[in-house]
């Protein structure tokens, strides 16, 4: 009885082992094991800009290969002269919409009436200006856009102190258009080929003018006859 009582003793539970004690703790990862890991996650997101880059690079391209195939279309297409006509005097210029081409400035002519000063605001508007007139070409260029009709268009001139200036701040010559009359505050208007004054709070229509866009520079002869005829 004494041997199995012995034997008994062996099993008691509290003589076992602790599930810790028979499970020992992990050993610390390596510092070299660390480094590893952040190098690794270095270099997936290294790998992740990389990849992006060459898409938006690869995008550019593209972009830029069609821009360059799309240009020379639109210089074919608005530039080459139809059948005997000329090529523009200067180059390829092109208007807005609603907008006609008259030598070297884009004109626009209102379809409603109104003062002066609200004729200017409306070329402001649209990032031009009243028309300001430099020589008999230029106001030649005018009168094909207003139709010649038998009525009077607001210009960029206008009296102060019984002194006209354009609205870009150049003298009026009144050696080229004729003398104007002299009035305290006055405002420009064009009818046909002839400057005339009037109140600037009167209803007239107005002209407006702006730099074309130019899609093809102007060629060395091309130039020679711009500059010719701006004189």
């Amino acid at each position: 009885m004494a041997g199995e009582m012995g034997h008994a003793n062996l099993r008691h539970p509290g003589n076992e082992p602790s599930p810790a004690e028979k499970c020992p703790a992990p050993a610390p990862c390596p510092w070299w094991h660390r480094v590893l890991l952040t190098a690794g996650a270095l270099g997936h997101l290294v790998l992740l800009v990389l990849v992006v880059l060459r898409n938006v690079s690869v995008e550019i391209q593209a972009r830029n290969q069609t821009e360059r195939c799309i240009f020379p279309s639109l210089v074919r297409y608005f530039c080459q002269p139809q059948g005997q006509s000329p090529p523009a005097p200067a180059g390829c210029k092109l208007c807005p919409q609603d907008w006609q081409l008259r030598g070297e400035r884009c004109y626009w002519l209102s379809k409603e009436s109104g003062n002066w000063t609200r004729g200017r605001k409306s070329c402001q508007d649209q990032d031009s200006e009243l028309v300001v007139l430099k020589n008999e070409t230029e106001m030649e260029n005018v009168e094909s856009v207003t139709g010649r009709r038998p009525w009077s268009v607001w210009v960029g001139l206008r009296s102060q102190q019984k002194e006209w200036t354009w609205v870009d701040d150049t003298p009026y010559n009144p050696h080229r258009f004729g003398v104007l009359r002299e009035l305290d505050e006055g405002c420009g208007t064009l009818k046909g080929k002839s400057l005339d004054v009037d109140v600037c709070a009167s209803d007239h229509k107005w002209i407006c003018q702006k730099a074309p866009f130019q899609l093809s520079p102007p060629t060395a002869g091309d130039v020679g006859k711009l500059d010719d005829a701006s004189t």
